[in-house]
């Protein structure tokens, strides 16, 4: 007989306890059911794209636009001598091991050629693959998730039209257990996928424009946030820098003394155009690389927008304020 089977026969457990433990097991089994749900079949939880993005006319200049400001070869395209762009391959590396950025060229086989844009549209903004898998978050869907149906239809048919397919897979990621069980993500998304603007001080319409392209197309905040033990970002602390000595490292680009204040508008706009900082030299590394591959491509009126937005970024009272270490 069990310890347990030997306690309740000598001490029976009264009316309270009995009712107590029943719920108690009634709770944990549906807590049980609502996890398995949520790590197996994501689209019960999250409303999947609505058919009536298959209505919308593409525009592919619009396309190639928001395929540079998202920064789609930034990731899926190694940078070195003989890549092929979207082609994958680019190694990640995460606190949790290496990720390895896939084949997003339009090929049917080892690329999205075969994908829906409903498909597409469910895999960028939400994190579900067509397979109802969940992808990992160094993709970075949990900006993207504010995405506009218009964008998310041009930059499909940019790619299915404008990029050549690659027959070629990438390699597999190489991720430390227990990260590598994909049904884990279901989890971490109830905590932060959500549709919702990083900051509450964004006012006009220039303003909300630089709101759009920085937090969303941009994901700028994934890199220039901290993040918690859980891999999510911290919001109270939005764009404050990652410190050196954490995992990337990145700067401060909050309108505060530790940030960007003593940036004029213009240092803001030759930065953004061309990587070159206010004392002269020049960004490197992977800003390097966003710099040539998504913010070089602003146009005058969305680099003055992003410059209006990241003014907003104070830390007096808001919701990006510092928080004290």
């Amino acid at each position: 007989m069990s310890w347990l089977a030997q306690r309740l026969a000598l001490h029976p457990l009264t009316k309270w306890q009995r009712k107590r433990f029943v719920l108690s097991g009634i709770a944990l089994t549906l807590s049980g059911v609502f996890s398995l749900i949520v790590m197996m079949f994501p689209t019960v939880i999250w409303e999947k794209s609505n058919a009536k993005i298959n209505s919308l006319t593409p525009d592919i200049a619009n396309g190639k636009y928001i395929y540079h400001l998202s920064g789609c070869s930034a990731c899926h395209t190694e940078h070195v001598p003989g890549a092929k762009e979207l082609a994958g391959g680019k190694r990640l590396r995460t606190p949790f091991g290496i990720l390895v950025a896939p084949n997003v060229t339009p090929d049917t086989l080892s690329g999205i050629g075969g994908w829906t844009v409903e498909e597409f549209a469910d895999a960028t903004r939400l994190g579900i693959s067509p397979d109802g898998e969940h992808y990992y978050p160094a993709f970075p869907y949990t900006s993207y998730s504010r995405m506009t149906d218009q964008d998310i239809v041009d930059l499909k048919a940019y790619i299915d039209t404008q990029v050549a397919p690659v027959a070629e897979k990438a390699e597999e990621r190489d991720l430390l257990f227990p990260f590598s069980i994909r049904y884990g993500m279901g989890m971490w998304k109830l905590l932060y996928l959500d549709e919702e603007p990083k900051t509450s001080k964004v006012e006009g319409e220039q303003a909300k424009r630089g709101e759009y392209l920085a937090e969303v197309l941009g994901h700028c905040g994934e890199c220039h946030s901290p993040r918690d033990i859980m891999g999510g970002v911290i919001r109270s602390r939005w764009m404050s820098g990652v410190p050196v000595g954490e995992f990337n490292p990145a700067p401060n680009i909050t309108n505060t003394v530790d940030g960007t204040l003593h940036w004029t508008d213009k240092q803001w706009l030759d930065f953004l155009k061309t990587g070159v900082l206010p004392d002269g030299n020049y960004t490197g590394g992977e800003m390097a690389l966003v710099v040539e591959e998504i913010t070089s491509h602003l146009s005058k009126e969305d680099a003055d927008a992003m410059v209006k937005y990241f003014r907003s970024l104070t830390d007096e009272g808001g919701t990006n304020a510092v928080d004290p270490d």
